[in-house]
């Protein structure tokens, strides 16, 4: 059985502190630069956020957005138990629900059109039915809501490496999870999101091994 590289033990204190302390790395002033001119600036009631982590991105997002109800997925319960005090601390959120969930496994429990701006940060790459995903995300997202995948791509290993080299992670380290981080072309992404209803679906890459691709529900 192959190992699945994006699982690792995040239920781990020791990891999740080094997520929470990377994130102002992972989102950068050019994720921000990026990302907002796709999903435009207008307020969104509801976000939701497949595979949150310690919640980071909602807290942020329920700021730049003027959210009224942060939704949270996640496989690790200690990741959500972060979540839920980043967002009573640094948010005015009243509203919130954090779920644990195998994306792999179970089907997204939220209803149909519930959201308005559906996020997935490093996240497609590590769904073993990445259409799937796209798929049940596409349908809880309202009418002029939108989905932004975020995520590693393909296309520049020597660049990809390099920077895990940068994170203290080995060269071979690297070369071995290039294929499974990078699976996707921006392309790819975009065919996914097309696939699932979306409609003006673009992406925008963050650098060479970053973008962002936003679609639309019309």
């Amino acid at each position: 059985m192959t190992h699945h590289l994006g699982k690792a033990n995040w239920n781990d204190e020791e990891r999740i502190n080094g997520l929470i302390r990377s994130y102002s790395t992972r989102y950068d002033n050019l994720f921000w630069k990026t990302f907002i001119p796709l999903v435009g600036p207008e307020p969104r009631k509801a976000i939701a956020d497949f595979g949150c982590g310690p919640g980071l991105f909602l807290v942020d997002a329920a700021e730049k957005f003027s959210a009224q109800v942060l939704i949270g997925l996640d496989e690790s319960q200690e990741m959500l138990d972060h979540a839920e005090q980043f967002i009573q601390e640094r948010t005015s959120v009243e509203s919130y629900e954090l779920k644990t969930i195998n994306f792999d496994v179970t089907r997204i429990p939220l209803q149909p059109d519930s959201v308005d701006l559906a996020f997935s940060g490093y996240m497609l790459h590590e769904v073993s039915d990445p259409q799937d995903f796209v798929k049940q995300i596409g349908r809880i997202v309202r009418r002029g809501g939108v989905y932004v995948v975020y995520d590693f791509v393909s296309g520049n290993e020597a660049v990809f490496v390099q920077k895990m080299i940068e994170r203290d992670m080995s060269e071979e380290q690297a070369r071995k999870r290039y294929p499974h981080m990078c699976k996707h072309s921006i392309d790819d992404i975009i065919s996914l999101m097309r696939d699932a209803g979306l409609k003006e679906v673009k992406g925008r890459a963050v650098n060479d091994i970053r973008a962002v691709v936003v679609g639309h529900m019309k």
